[in-house]
């Protein structure tokens, strides 16, 4: 379909005499024109633009009152056949266009006046709907006049139940708010029936909801202080909580009290000395009681006293279940085991009797090193409660464990046996005091025990040394020690042994050990100083020699027992100062025999006691005819002595020793030549051609004897 032509730019006039398009732009209009209406009109026409839409919207009504016949009745079928809605003029055939535009403002203001009609017949309507309307709205007027008026007269009747209602409203909030209050103080000031039942019922088991109630009862005790400083009203309400609650309270300590009684009671076994958490807590309840909890305590250490004695008793006689562990007393005939073992048990049970009675009391293990000492001043009060308790569960045990140990060593002869069982006393003393404190009675029994097995222990010491001086004879010829030091040694030497392993402080050892040690070698040290003296006296020539020899021998035996152990030394050095007084004695005499043997024994004579004003060489002993004799012995022996040894020291059992001895008295020989030889050079002592009187020089002689510094 081919497109519409477009319109032409319509140009309308300007003031200034000249056109402008409907579309803004500007058309001249010529000179001859501007003065002209038509043209002006025309061209105003032509310059008109109906592009925009209000334009085309009145073009279309406008075309519209001059249509064809069909479109007319479609018009009129569209406006409801209204003419006066829309009136449409006809157009005569032949008719202009003209005309129809010269009725087109008559035609619009008919339809506008239709329009108009229209508009008034619909308000005619509405004003009629209007009115019905009113009569309506008068009426709802009158009848709510009606009610109000009604409700007028209600409430001026109502009026007083009103105010009567709020009253009664008030005191409602009042009461509520009493009640409220009553409430809270019955709650926090009162316990409730369960806690009551909890308390004093004796259906109701003892457990964490008696320890709750009795932790409330506690709770308005503490409140009721309050109510005690205020006005009277309030502190007699206090005062009768104070005593209500206080009877409660007495009733749930009465009830903790009756129940760990009857605990208590049962724990006659060692399977039945379980703590539960309960028990554990009743005591630290009842610990605000003392006397009902003194009674209580009471209750269970006479009832564990029974238990572990009853238990001792079965366990030296009958054994353990099905006789295992065997029964202690079989082993009677071993003295040390017996003890040992009874110790053994009774040590077991305390250990089982404190864990029992710390776990009741809560008490747990506070750092401490172990087998350190409890102090006492350190003890908290539940520590010493445990240690009072514990004292008496352990009361039975004391009795029968004295009569048994002192028994044994009624029967007991040899030392060794004695000594073993004295250690194991200390060991159990020392571990009992640190575990149960000193002046518990188990201690004390066991240090009177200690005591009565160390006086016994001494006093067999004391008779074993007696023995040993009862039967003295001289020594054998080979100077050994003895048979009988021997065995006093090898009994030293386990005695030593012994004590090595006993608790005793290093520091504490050689004070400790002092009595034991003089009363155990004293009378050793003086059997051989007896045997010593009837070897002299049987042998006057040799006697003093041997003696020296003997007690040497002797003493040197004891010093090689006791010096492995660092707690003898004080001993061991006293011995070995005799050892050395007699050593110096032989080497003295030893020197002298030597002295004799190489011939300058009378030219030593001569020098030591020769006048101040005679010369040497005119004593006797010195002249220069015996001094060349003995220098010719002298020579003699230099060339035949051994240097190591001498057949005098050969009954030395220390061969250390016996060439100490010879080699010290050798250097004696050797000094004394050197002092023969001084005297022999000097001119005043009178010898002519010394030099060749002296053989040999000194430090040939030196080397000769062997004792020349290297």
């Amino acid at each position: 379909m081919a497109a519409p032509p477009q319109p032409r730019p319509l140009l309308v006039s300007t003031p200034s005499g000249g056109s402008t398009s409907a579309s803004g732009s500007s058309t001249p209009v010529p000179a001859a024109s501007r003065n002209n209406p038509i043209s002006l009109r025309i061209y105003k026409a032509i310059g008109t633009s109906f592009d925009d839409r209000g334009s085309r919207e009145a073009l279309e009504i406008a075309s519209g009152f001059y249509a064809s016949s069909k479109a007319k009745g479609k018009a009129k079928a569209e406006d409801g056949g209204d003419e006066a809605a829309a009136p449409i003029r006809r157009t005569l055939r032949g008719q202009s266009a003209a005309t129809a535009r010269r009725n087109l403002k008559r035609d619009v203001e008919a339809r506008l006046a239709g329009g108009s009609q229209h508009f008034l017949e619909a308000f005619g309507e509405v004003d009629k709907k209007l009115d019905v309307l009113r009569e309506h709205m008068l009426e709802m007027q009158s009848r709510c006049d009606q009610v109000q008026a009604e409700l007028d007269q209600a409430n001026s009747g109502t009026k007083y139940l009103l105010e009567r209602a709020d009253g009664l409203r008030s005191q409602r909030s009042s009461a509520q708010l009493r009640t409220s209050l009553v409430t809270l103080f019955l709650a926090r000031f009162t316990l409730t029936q369960g806690e009551e039942r909890a308390l004093s019922s004796r259906e109701f088991d003892l457990g964490p909801e008696t320890f709750k109630a009795l932790d409330h009862v506690e709770a308005i005790r503490s409140d009721c202080r309050a109510l005690l400083g205020g006005d009277e009203a309030k502190m007699q309400a206090g005062l009768d909580i104070m005593a209500s609650t206080g009877v409660q309270m007495e009733a749930g300590y009465t009830k903790i009290h009756r129940w760990l009684e009857f605990q208590f009671r049962q724990m006659t076994r060692d399977a039945q000395l379980e703590v539960s958490g309960v028990m554990r807590e009743a005591v630290r309840r009842l610990g605000q009681r003392p006397g009902m909890l003194k009674e209580v305590l009471h209750v269970l250490t006479s009832t564990r006293q029974a238990s572990v004695l009853s238990a001792f008793l079965d366990a030296l006689t009958r054994g353990g279940p099905k006789g295992l562990p065997r029964p202690i007393e079989i082993h009677a005939h071993e003295p040390t085991r017996y003890v040992g073992d009874m110790l053994a048990w009774v040590h077991q049970a305390t250990a089982t009797e404190h864990e029992l009675l710390e776990s009741l009391f809560g008490v747990g293990n506070r750092a401490r090193m172990v087998g350190a000492e409890r102090s006492v001043l350190e003890r908290t009060e539940a520590e010493k409660m445990v240690a009072e308790a514990l004292d008496r569960d352990l009361e039975g045990l004391g009795r029968p464990l004295k009569l048994r140990i002192e028994q044994t060593l009624k029967s007991q002869e040899g030392v060794i046996t004695t000594y073993r069982i004295v250690n194991l006393l200390q060991f159990y003393l020392v571990t009992m005091r640190k575990t149960i404190g000193p002046d518990a009675l188990l201690s004390k029994a066991l240090q009177e025990l200690y005591e009565h097995a160390d006086a016994a222990f001494f006093e067999t010491l004391e008779a074993q040394g007696r023995s040993l001086l009862r039967f003295l004879h001289p020594p054998d010829a080979n100077l050994s020690p003895p048979l009988a030091l021997r065995d006093a040694s090898q009994v030293l030497r386990e005695i030593i042994a012994v004590y090595d392993t006993s608790l005793v402080d290093d520091a504490e050892r050689e004070g400790d050990f002092a009595k034991l040690l003089n009363a155990a070698v004293d009378p050793a040290v003086e059997m051989c100083e007896r045997m010593a003296d009837l070897r002299k006296q049987s042998s006057p020539s040799s006697g003093a020699w041997d003696r020296d020899v003997f007690l040497v021998n002797c003493l040197e035996y004891l010093q090689h027992t006791l010096e492995i152990y660092p707690f003898t030394a004080p001993r061991v050095s006293t011995l070995q100062e005799q050892v050395q007084t007699h050593i110096e004695s032989m080497t003295f005499e030893h020197h002298g025999k030597l002295l004799e043997q190489c011939g300058l024994a009378p030219v030593m004579k001569a020098i030591r006691t020769r006048p101040a004003d005679t010369p040497l060489s005119r004593l006797p002993g010195a002249t220069p005819k015996e001094l060349t004799a003995a220098l010719t012995q002298f020579s003699s022996f230099l060339t035949n002595h051994d240097p190591l040894t001498s057949p005098r020291l050969a009954l030395l059992s220390n061969p250390r020793l016996a060439e100490g001895i010879h080699r010290t008295a050798l250097r004696r020989i050797a000094t004394a030549y050197a002092e023969v030889a001084d005297h022999v050079l000097d001119k005043n002592e009178g010898y002519e051609f010394a030099e060749t009187l002296l053989r040999r020089g000194r430090d040939e002689v030196e080397v000769a004897l062997g004792v020349a510094e290297l």
